[in-house]
Formats: C-alpha cells, structure tokens, sequence
C-alpha cells in the first residue's frame, strides 16, 4: 500500500494492528503527476494475510478493472471514504456547489460517479478537506435533480439493434447524448453486455 508520506501514520496505525509481518518504507521519485513525489509504503509479508485479505473480497494484481465492495459485512461509509480518499476528491464547482468525484476503470458495480450537491454532503463524512463543504446551504431556488435512470437490459439490446443515438433516444424515451455514451460503453467493454432473449 503506497500513499504520501504525509500520511505515513495511516500506514504506521496498519502496522501496528496487524499481527504479521510488514514494513514501512519511503520513497522519493518522478511521476505522472509530480517531479517529486515523496511517498510511504506498507509492505505486508504474509501469505495467511493476502489469502484472508484476497476472499473478503481484494482480487490480487492490478484492481482497476475487478475491485468492488465486500460482500460481507462492512462499513459503507468507511469504505467509501476510502475509495474517495484513495480516487476521488472532493471541492467545490466553479458556481460553488460541493462536490465528491470518484474516478474508476470499472463500471459494472456503477462506481464511476460524481456527486453534487447535497449527495455530496452525505458522503463527505469527516475529511479534512471537506471541512469547508459542511456550511453550504443549498440554495431555496435551486432544482433538485431527480434520480438518474438507470439502463435496463431490453434498452441495452434496443440501442445496440438500432445503433442510431437519435433513433434509440426517440424510441426509448431517452437523450440522444445519454444513447451516444451508453452505446460507446457497451461496445468499448465500459458496460456488460446485455443477455440475449
């Protein structure tokens, strides 16, 4: 587990509760996103660990593509702290809305969503950064946007036997920017395939 050396004590408190053996590490290098990024990393040498760790649900190797939440029982609210803390930030728009944005590869459990306005405020729990979010007010005049309509599978098979955004949005009842993108998840392996009937 790799994060900046800020955070180094995260790792330290992990080391501490764990009863196997692990080490914690620093490194300064270049990345994608710093000349110097100078991070901690927790090593944790136990076989009986990563098999425990990997059934409760943390796939091994590269996790963009296959991680989700547990499925046992767990803290939703911690976790999803995590995954923005690890993905994610959390500010304000350009018009001064809060905001949480999470950015992920994988899509079939619909973690690629960004949050705005008061769905923001359930979710920041108690991060630091988001100290400042906790005294907005929504405005009395701003419009709550209702619940996003989520694709079915017969819209699925609909889209992709149409392949025409504004045919698929006419006939479905849907925008034709909404088809557009829906139609480039599906053939781009962003979105499950739907079932044939």
């Amino acid at each position: 587990m790799e994060i900046n050396v800020r955070d180094v004590d995260l790792l330290r408190a992990f080391h501490r509760l764990t009863p196997y053996n692990s080490s914690i590490t620093e490194r300064i290098r270049s990345t994608n996103f710093a000349e110097r990024s100078h991070t901690a990393v927790w090593t944790l040498c136990s076989l009986e660990a990563r098999t425990t760790i990997n059934r409760l649900g943390l796939p091994y190797g590269r996790k963009s593509m296959t991680v989700s939440p547990p499925e046992c029982a767990f803290s939703r609210r911690d976790y999803l702290r995590g995954v923005v803390d690890a993905d994610g930030s959390v500010g304000h728009t350009g018009q001064g809305w809060p905001f949480v944005s999470l950015t992920t590869a994988q899509t079939p459990r619909s973690w690629q969503r960004t949050c705005t306005t008061t769905a923001a405020l359930h979710w920041i729990a108690k991060r630091p950064a988001a100290d400042t979010l906790k005294a907005w007010v929504r405005p009395v005049d701003m419009r709550i946007a209702p619940p996003r309509r989520r694709w079915s599978a017969w819209e699925d098979r609909v889209l992709l036997r149409l392949n025409d955004d504004a045919a698929a949005a006419k006939e479905l009842g849907r925008t034709p920017k909404s088809c557009a993108i829906r139609l480039w998840r599906l053939r781009n392996g962003q979105a499950p395939m739907p079932s044939a009937r």
